[in-house]
């Protein structure tokens, strides 16, 4: 294989830098270091694509396949996958640095507190890929971690949806970060004094972030209304999403509110792309890992658990399963806190309770990302389009258009909208 550790340069004058070309021979040199020690001597790189359009939209994920030496005779392979800032040119993306800067913070600041937390009560640690190493320049960012697929991980299908058996991995993994975080705060009380950036938020952002955040999002809440008003039935939530899409930030920001006893650190960003999974001989789930915490908060509990509910479980499921999955969920939950010699900070009934105060939080998620979710790659707009809102119209349209082509999507976002209304969220 040929030396590819130099930076790539353009081809052409025409050809566009890409994310990728950031990456440089000292960054995988520094990964290698980490992973494999300083005796590993970089022989070669290259940079390979692996994701669909879709897969990622805030930021770019890529990997690198490298060839390594060591003492033993022959050369050895090994791959990583990197994320980076993907330097989009749409006005108000500086959010990217700051949710670059939050990963990057989560990996090197709060994990190791979290994980040493559960290994002194004797628990295991979090359930995430290995970091490797990170760079952390405004507007170059990266960050290499060990790529799962090597250890048999994969993404499940996003466009069906979870079903029981994956969704209950994800909801105990979910449990134990948060009570991880439940042990943080009763050792060292609130965790954004110790971890500040926990506090920096799209959610609760100010000025034109805020503005550009909430375009994002009442675009987002058009494409619902334009659904709603195509499907017959539902009326109440029309009218609901009509009345509140002009203060939706103000909406997202109220439902993240809790009582303490339901604050923790939170994923932030629960949807089914972000977790990754094992699979036995008989193609059963038996491991999941955790992805993209690049939005962690302190927040309540309750809107990782709606977030995950309402977009990445298939739909029927959520009605019929959804107790056992919170049961699970505070078993789960409780098995950490106990080992840690605390009582349980609320009953299963309690939670059942704050998650059904959360369900705005669950419904606002589901209008907005159910008819992407659903959507084949193919089909999925150009991330500069989602975010500058230019061809809005046009994504739209294929939305409305994908109700009556798409067989996925009529399905799944019913179902949520028929579990919102049985639930009385929409008055």
């Amino acid at each position: 294989m040929a030396d590819t550790a130099e930076k790539p340069k353009a081809e052409t004058p025409q050809q566009e830098a890409r994310p990728q070309d950031l990456i440089e021979r000292r960054h995988v040199e520094a990964a290698l270091a980490k992973d494999k020690g300083p005796d590993a001597r970089l022989v070669s790189w290259a940079v390979k694509d692996f994701t669909q359009k879709g897969d990622n939209m805030a930021t770019c994920v890529t990997s690198v396949e490298v060839t390594y030496s060591t003492d033993a005779a022959e050369d050895r392979r090994v791959s990583y996958v990197v994320k980076l800032n993907p330097q989009r040119k749409v006005e108000g993306m500086n959010m990217i640095s700051d949710i670059m800067e939050k990963e990057i913070n989560f990996y090197t600041d709060i994990l190791p507190d979290l994980n040493g937390a559960l290994e002194r009560v004797g628990v295991s640690r979090l359930r995430v890929p290995t970091f490797l190493f990170a760079q952390g320049a405004a507007g170059s960012e990266m960050i290499f971690f060990e790529d799962l697929r090597a250890r048999g991980f994969k993404m499940a299908d996003r466009k069906l949806g979870l079903d029981a058996a994956h969704a209950h991995l994800v909801f105990k993994e979910l449990a134990r970060l948060h009570a991880a975080s439940d042990i943080l705060k009763k050792s060292y009380g609130d965790p954004t004094e110790r971890h500040p950036l926990l506090k920096k938020d799209w959610i609760s952002s100010t000025g034109e972030e805020r503005d550009f955040m909430q375009k994002i999002m009442t675009n987002n809440l058009e494409g619902a209304v334009k659904l709603l008003s195509k499907i017959q039935g539902y009326d109440n939530i029309l009218q609901w999403t009509i009345q509140n899409q002009p203060r939706n930030m103000d909406l997202f920001e109220s439902q993240l509110a809790a009582e303490p006893p339901f604050q923790v650190i939170c994923h932030g960003d629960c949807w089914s792309n972000n977790f990754l999974f094992r699979y036995d001989d008989s193609g059963a789930p038996v491991e999941v890992m955790l992805l993209d915490l690049q939005v962690t908060r302190f927040a309540s509990l309750a809107t990782d658990i709606n977030y995950f509910c309402f977009s990445g479980i298939n739909g029927p499921l959520i009605s019929s399963n959804v107790q056992d999955f919170l049961a699970a969920y505070h078993a789960s939950f409780s098995q950490v806190t106990e080992a840690a010699g605390h009582r349980v900070p609320f009953s299963l009934e309690e939670l059942r309770q704050e998650f059904r105060d959360k369900h705005v939080f669950g419904l606002l998620i589901s209008l907005m990302a159910i008819p992407f979710i659903v959507m084949s790659s193919d089909d999925m707009p150009e991330a500069d389009d989602f975010f500058s809102g230019e061809e809005n119209d046009k994504i739209q349209q294929k939305i409305l258009d994908s109700l009556d082509s798409n067989p996925l999507l009529r399905p799944r976002f019913l179902s949520v909208l028929d579990y919102m209304t049985e639930a009385g969220v929409v008055d």
